[in-house]
């Protein structure tokens, strides 16, 4: 996923699940919804693979999303935790 980086990876695949959950999804709904194969999906959401971004965007679609609002989701958890770790500090 580029210059994301690992945090940005993990809070995407969380926003992934968080929308799965919505949904009521299961992994192999996301399975039938997107065409990314289980073995891949698998990986990709157990953060041992990077998501490819033509891959994202498919998830996204499947999840009804579009992958810019995956990306901005994911962006405002990671500002969140920041914001939270800023807290801690002081």
């Amino acid at each position: 996923m580029g210059n994301f980086g690992n945090d940005g990876q993990a809070a995407t695949i969380a926003e992934i699940k968080a929308q799965m959950d919505v949904l009521g999804w299961k992994q192999p709904d996301l399975v039938a919804a997107s065409g990314v194969p289980t073995s891949s999906l698998h990986r990709y959401l157990a953060g041992t693979r990077d998501i490819p971004l033509p891959v994202v965007v498919e998830i996204a679609r499947a999840l009804g999303l579009t992958h810019i609002e995956l990306f901005k989701r994911a962006q405002r958890q990671l500002d969140a935790g920041s914001s939270e770790s800023r807290t801690r500090r002081k």
